[in-house]
């Protein structure tokens, strides 16, 4: 990501959020120099930082907003950004992600989006992991099949409650991902899990 996208994407972000752009942006100032900075419930902090850039992370309470690199030139130029020259209206509107009713066969790495139906064949028991953000989280993997293929669902947080082995679960804008090679399935904030059924009983 470029420079200039970077900072366009955090003016968009003060405008989300309510802010005042230019105090926003010189938060980041701040916080190159004293580590962290907060405005309006926003917290940075930078969490590493080189000759030429350092690495920030944006948070919210225990939400991350972002994390994105600023190079030390830019951070000295923000106070003299002309920010007018980022009108709101340029800058593209985020949309729901539109997903295919799929067969796990035609699931493969490159499409993004998927509705699914499937059977939970095997659960793993949930563990705790830290984020790279420092989050504390909880995780289960799930293998689920329909009569064309199988493939892993991660269950994140309160989604690990959800689905035992033997249950039919219907996945709404699940993500297709990939971790070491092999694909996987993720239902995130505009996806939808719920279970429909359970062939065991």
């Amino acid at each position: 990501m470029a420079e200039m996208a970077r900072l366009w994407y955090l003016i968009r972000v003060s405008e989300k959020y309510g802010l005042e752009t230019r105090r926003f942006l010189a938060c980041f100032s701040d916080a190159w120099l004293r580590e962290r900075s907060s405005y309006n419930g926003i917290l940075i902090r930078c969490r590493r930082k080189d000759k030429s850039d350092g690495i920030f992370l944006v948070t919210q309470g225990q939400k991350v907003i972002a994390q994105l690199s600023l190079s030390e030139a830019l951070l000295k130029q923000l106070p003299d950004i002309d920010l007018e020259s980022f009108p709101p209206t340029s800058i593209k509107k985020i949309e729901t992600p539109k997903a295919s009713d799929m067969q796990i066969k035609d699931v493969k790495f490159g499409i993004k989006w998927v509705n699914l139906k499937a059977r939970v064949i095997e659960k793993s028991v949930t563990k705790g992991i830290l984020s790279k953000f420092g989050n504390h989280l909880v995780l289960s993997t799930a293998t689920i099949s329909d009569n064309t293929g199988s493939v892993k669902l991660m269950l994140w947080n309160d989604q690990t409650n959800m689905g035992s082995t033997g249950d039919t679960v219907q996945i709404e804008n699940g993500r297709i991902g990939r971790f070491r090679g092999e694909l996987q399935v993720c239902v995130g904030r505009n996806g939808k899990l719920k279970v429909i059924g359970n062939q065991s009983k």
